[in-house]
């Protein structure tokens, strides 16, 4: 028992964990570069993992298999990540008190916190890509909620958004003006309203709306036609624990910075070596 606990905390095995999931991301990307694969890879990242599963459009098993595989490995590493913690907490409550110990115990936390945020935003909340609307149009939501667009203000040429793919501008180059003025309706009633730029969503309490992109209107060529506002292309994302994600990530790098310099100043040795060098260590 002793002997496994020793390995599922080891060092050596946080290496060969990393080093699979090394492995599995560059086959990630492969599949990615793949034209096979490149429609599931776009219906993975706009919709949630349940949708991947029991919607009408799923990415290919093979992807599926593959993010399954992801799950495992980061599962295991949880794992060897509790079992690190646990060692350290053990010597802390045996009175042999470090401050790098205690430093990298509290950055195991954060980081297990941190990577369950992440988990969670694949399977809580919702998220809608590619929301075509027009001036005055809207798109309902989970919650009662109704996401009405008012006003689209677009200053460029409009010659721009009939451009081919390969054509775009750069969304640098085009005026900060642009923008999409949205708001938020519930039984009628507005309980939200803003602007949506690029590059600049429009967040309310954990609602996100993105401005993708203007899309041209259909016009009726001729010497006398009036151009008309076009349409705007959103995605619209809920994601509960976004904050707390955002909240506890820096605090993950400062305290990664603090045990560097405070390893740094000890030199490895004496009572104050790193935590790589004990036996049975985790490290990071």
């Amino acid at each position: 028992m002793k002997r496994t606990f020793e390995l599922l905390s080891s060092m050596q095995f946080t290496t060969v964990i990393l080093a699979v999931l090394v492995f599995w991301f560059a086959w990630g990307i492969l599949l990615a570069e793949s034209p096979f694969y490149e429609g599931g890879f776009k219906i993975m990242n706009s919709a949630l993992v349940p949708v991947w599963f029991s919607g009408d459009k799923q990415p290919p098993l093979l992807l599926k298999v593959w993010f399954v595989g992801l799950c495992s490995a980061m599962l295991i590493l949880a794992v060897n990540l509790v079992f690190c913690s646990w060692n350290k907490l053990i010597r802390l409550m045996k009175g042999n008190v470090l401050r790098s110990r205690m430093v990298i115990l509290v950055i195991h936390v954060v980081f297990g916190l941190v990577a369950l945020g992440h988990f969670g935003s694949f399977l809580l909340g919702y998220r809608y890509e590619n929301i075509l609307l027009r001036k005055g149009q809207s798109f309902s939501l989970p919650q009662g909620y109704t996401l009405a667009v008012r006003e689209i203000h677009f200053k460029d040429d409009m010659k721009l958004l009939n451009q081919s793919p390969n054509e775009h501008v750069p969304l640098a180059v085009l005026s900060q003006g642009n923008f999409s003025e949205v708001a938020f309706l519930r039984n009628g009633e507005t309980e939200a309203q803003g602007r949506a730029y690029f590059m600049k969503p429009f967040v309310w309490k954990d609602i996100q709306v993105t401005l993708k992109r203007f899309t041209p209107p259909k016009e009726k060529k001729g010497p006398e036609f009036v151009p008309r506002t076009p349409s705007v292309r959103l995605i619209v994302s809920r994601n509960p624990v976004k904050g707390l994600v955002l909240f506890l990530f820096p605090v993950m790098i400062a305290g990664i910075a603090l045990y560097l310099m405070m390893t740094w100043r000890s030199g490895g040795g004496g009572n104050n070596k790193a935590p790589w060098q004990e036996p049975g260590g985790h490290g990071m």
